[in-house]
């Protein structure tokens, strides 16, 4: 005989079949016995086109919200058009509205309608990450930090990137491209001619509250993907390009909130 299921797994089988629903190409005309309710008929047709209607239009402004610079390229009607089908081609994963826009790039990198547009996808990235690095607490730096990076061979530290900060490589002038279509209305002649600066890596952070985004230099660029995988700073030093300026990186690092932390490893006895 099969053990009763917990109430746990009973909701979680019911919200599936939920989900199930609102994503389905077509209604379905009575409730499944899962979702435990009483309507049939009129009445559960109505409440369940209500539910489709209601999650789709909390999507449309919840993406609007998250990616502005994508809004501003495209305008409300392409842009809505693009939120429906991201919201039935890519069901939430998680019952956070803040999460929708997770694979909203994904969703325009395939709308064949959009393909004279490839900077479309990147831009997406980069509004998707100055949307998330809020999520975030601010880097907190404290004295000991610097003192030990004064101090303490490379070998022996990690130094540590402010949490959901990131490094975004486009072939496109991403940054540039969301500068521009910050203003109200965007200069039409100034964003083609945008589009002939070629690839930018786009930086992300958060300065206390605000979500910051800069172009930076592929020299800085290396060095900061090399704190971010290497294994310790002596590694990461080892990476760096041998003209690159660490002084004055350091300097600008401290200032703008780019450090979380200078780690001292535990070194093999």
């Amino acid at each position: 005989m099969n053990a009763p299921m917990s109430a746990t797994a009973h909701e979680a089988a019911r919200q599936q079949a939920l989900v199930a629903l609102l994503f389905a190409p077509q209604p379905q005309a009575d409730a499944p016995p899962t979702l435990g309710v009483r309507q049939r008929g009129a009445s559960w047709a109505e409440g369940l086109a209500a539910y489709r209607g209601n999650g789709r239009e909390h999507a449309r402004l919840a993406l609007r919200a998250q990616f502005p610079t994508i809004l501003a390229m495209l305008g409300d009607d392409a842009f809505d058009t693009v939120a429906v089908r991201h919201w039935l081609a890519r069901p939430p994963r998680r019952g956070d509205l803040a999460w929708v826009g997770e694979d909203f790039a994904d969703t325009l990198a395939e709308q064949s309608a959009l393909r004279n547009w490839p900077w479309l996808a990147d831009s997406a990235r980069l509004d998707w990450a100055l949307w998330d690095v809020q999520r975030y607490p601010s880097a907190a730096l404290r004295a000991e930090d610097l003192q030990r990076l004064a101090t303490q061979p490379p070998q022996t530290l990690r130094l540590r990137l402010a949490p959901g900060a990131q490094l975004i490589a486009s072939n496109w002038p991403i940054v540039t491209l969301w500068q521009l279509h910050r203003a109200a209305a965007p200069d039409a002649q100034a964003c083609r001619d945008a589009l002939q600066l070629g690839e930018q890596t786009a930086w992300v952070w958060r300065l206390g509250w605000q979500p910051c985004a800069e172009a930076i230099a592929p020299i800085v660029a290396h060095w900061m993907h090399a704190l971010q995988t290497a294994p310790t700073l002596e590694a990461a030093l080892a990476a760096c390009d041998e003209d690159f300026d660490l002084a004055a990186w350091l300097h600008r690092a401290v200032q703008q909130g780019w450090i979380a932390a200078v780690e001292p490893l535990r070194m093999p006895d």
